[in-house]
């Protein structure tokens, strides 16, 4: 029985990539639509765990729409917290994943609500 050596694997594996490479259509591109859906403020936990201003969040409003031209940078004015926090559900729009998306920051005291869509770029 032959063993196969690393260097005829490397060289198997750099050819098949190369000829996959060679017949794969260019990846197709989307943004990402985020919509602002609700804000919340959890007044009863605040009294109990207080910190930050004792109101929902201020960076955003409801209905607000933002529109992602890349999956690594936030567009003007999203906060950055947010955007740590649901980065990952931006990737897979950004990738393609048709499924509209539902998901918070994870502020527990004053979380929003977003909404994240697919959109042709």
């Amino acid at each position: 029985m032959k063993l196969a050596t690393a260097a005829t694997l490397c060289g198997a594996t750099a050819n098949l990539a190369s000829a996959a490479t060679a017949t794969a259509e260019p990846a197709k591109r989307y943004k990402c639509r985020i919509t602002v859906l609700r804000k919340l403020f959890h007044a009863d936990l605040y009294d109990q765990h207080p910190y930050g201003r004792r109101a929902a969040c201020g960076r955003f409003e409801e209905g607000q729409v933002f529109m992602t031209e890349s999956p690594w940078d936030p567009p003007p004015g999203f906060c950055t917290w947010a955007w740590a926090d649901l980065r990952a559900i931006i990737h897979k729009i950004h990738a393609g994943d048709p499924t509209v998306m539902i998901s918070c920051c994870t502020d527990g005291l004053r979380p929003v609500l977003f909404k994240f869509e697919r959109i042709e770029a």
